[in-house]
């Protein structure tokens, strides 16, 4: 398990250094050992500098020191440049294996609920949980997934306020188009792979804008007060639901489902998919190239991913136990939390166990952790 852990150490720190090369060595080192003490169950600087004896200063100027440019690119370019390798890797394979991985971009947005009311990018959101508007910071995250790899290509904080405030389908687009550009520049072209979304994303401005891209599938969620014309009947989805036939015996299909060509006044045509889910009729819109009934089921049980993702963001790295000042601060934390998903990912990888399993396995060694610290040099106080 050590081993495995600074192996992945150093596979990040040679990452950090070659895409940010003007960081210096002291952030870089400050970075790494906060992402590994997540992993022996230390969630803050306070915590690390606790448990370990380290004075907190200099931890927190080290990431005071870090610039809001370099912070939000560490929720870009890390997840991506993992990415990459994923990608190439099941390129390589065979035609049945892509298909077994079935790749697929998706996008979500989450509440991270919030204790202090002066944190950056706060506000009240309605939480489906609660029943209630909660204070909290609302987090919009791309993923793509790969098999049962679930790795994010770029998170953004969602602010209500300030003059620069932008709808979320248009920051959407603005961190598609950054994602693309660096796919682009190690030579993958990820619009060939479908693209997912939640009923709350559904507009035209969204589809078209993503078309112009080059996505040729994107699958959305349907809400119930979708107005469609369906074999010249104009109604709600909830009316086409209840008049609708599900045919049990779809070839490749696990659910009863039924696949109608579509026009709605809000999306123009369209494929809806009807199919029962944990005995309820759900629909599915999908644009763009048109997929068999199969084909599309598959490519939305993969929208699950992000919801992991999410479960896996909060449960796991216990994102709301960071708590920095500023808007530099709010996307350090972020970047953290990335970092630490993502060495969590390629342990898990390389032992063969679930996130769960090398936590609770970790913190119970935490004794080890004061012997893995020395490979930090510059944040270790030098002995008088």
């Amino acid at each position: 398990m050590q081993d495995h852990l600074i192996k992945s150490t150093i596979f990040f720190q040679d990452l950090l250094s070659s895409y940010f090369q003007r960081m210096r060595q002291q952030i870089v080192e400050t970075l790494l050992l906060l992402c590994v003490c997540h992993l022996f169950g230390l969630y803050n600087p306070n915590q690390v500098a606790d448990a370990l004896k380290l004075p907190k200063a200099r931890l927190y100027r080290s990431l005071g020191n870090l610039s809001l440019y370099h912070s939000k690119c560490l929720n870009l370019r890390l997840g991506c440049a993992m990415a990459v390798d994923f990608i190439k890797d099941t390129e390589s394979k065979s035609a049945s294996t892509q298909s077994r991985r079935c790749i697929t971009v998706s996008i979500d947005d989450s509440n991270l609920p919030r204790e202090g009311e002066t944190l950056s990018y706060c506000s009240n959101y309605y939480s489906k949980k609660h029943n209630t508007p909660i204070w909290c910071q609302n987090l919009l995250g791309i993923t793509l997934k790969c098999g049962d790899r679930v790795i994010p290509l770029d998170m953004r904080l969602v602010s209500k306020q300030g003059r620069g405030n932008t709808d979320k389908p248009t920051l959407v687009i603005t961190m598609i188009q950054e994602v693309l550009a660096f796919f682009d520049t190690h030579g993958i072209d990820i619009r060939k792979y479908p693209i997912t979304f939640d009923s709350w994303y559904g507009s035209r401005k969204l589809v078209e804008a993503l078309s112009e891209l080059g996505f040729t599938s994107i699958l959305i969620h349907g809400k119930n007060n979708y107005v469609m014309t369906i074999a010249d009947t104009k109604a709600k989805l909830s009316v086409h639901k209840r008049r609708v036939a599900l045919a049990a015996d779809q070839w490749g299909c696990d659910k009863p489902a039924c696949r109608l060509k579509a026009e709605s006044p809000t999306f123009g045509e369209c494929v809806v998919l009807f199919f029962r889910d944990r005995g309820k009729i759900r629909t599915l819109l999908v644009f763009g190239k048109p997929l068999r009934t199969s084909e599309a089921l598959r490519i939305w049980s993969q929208h699950h991913g992000i919801e992991q993702f999410w479960r896996h963001f909060k449960s796991n790295l216990h994102v709301s136990a960071m708590s920095l000042e500023s808007r530099q601060g709010a996307y350090v934390s972020l970047g953290i939390k990335v970092m630490s998903y993502l060495m969590l990912l390629q342990m898990s990888i390389s032992e063969r166990r679930t996130f769960h399993q090398i936590q609770l396995q970790l913190t119970g060694e935490r004794q080890t952790l004061t012997d893995f610290i020395t490979h930090f040099h510059t944040i270790i106080p030098k002995e008088p």
